[in-house]
């Protein structure tokens, strides 16, 4: 297998198998693929315990962050729209899982707060999701998801850096 660049700078695996593959549009499916497959599966498990992953990660947000967010910074927060969290939050209260509490700064924001059912609930929880997560990563050496998790979060945090700053090769190649 070698590689060369194309014609618009991307870079293509070339092997004697198959056709040459963009390196960076593969890199793309399998992220996005493993990602949805690892979704199902944390899906899978927690269904079997009778709640959702969207459930299991609006808790998890709430008890992870360091004071009460709004309804609005947790749709933010796990990128769902305000709709869907609206939703979210109105069956987990309905479950006695987490409140809806008035700000002490500002009577318009409701913060949530994941009431003492919710936390038991988050324990049971963690483990199973920590459970399935050994099982999918018992493949990959430390030092390997060491260096997939340092280049993960470098791309992550170029991708974070060139939205917020409004800079997009799409609007490079547009005005072109």
């Amino acid at each position: 297998m070698f590689f060369e660049f194309t014609r618009g700078n991307s870079l293509r695996a070339i092997d004697g198998s198959r056709q040459g593959i963009d390196l960076d549009e593969r890199f793309e499916n399998a992220l996005r693929n493993t990602a949805m497959v690892w979704r199902q599966a944390v899906d899978r498990r927690l269904r079997r315990l009778g709640t959702s992953r969207v459930g299991w990660m609006t808790i998890a947000a709430v008890m992870q962050a360091r004071s009460p967010l709004s309804q609005a910074a947790l749709a933010d927060t796990l990128a769902v729209s305000r709709a869907s969290m609206v939703h979210t939050i109105d069956r987990l209260v309905k479950d006695g899982l987490v409140k809806r509490e008035l700000s002490a700064c500002d009577r318009r924001l409701k913060r949530i707060v994941v009431t003492d059912a919710g936390a038991h609930l988050y324990s049971l929880l963690r483990d199973e999701v920590v459970a399935v997560r050994r099982q999918i990563l018992a493949i990959v050496e430390l030092e390997e998801l060491a260096h997939l998790t340092d280049l993960l979060e470098q791309v992550r945090i170029h991708c974070h850096h060139r939205l917020l700053s409004g800079v997009s090769e799409l609007s490079h190649v547009a005005m072109a």
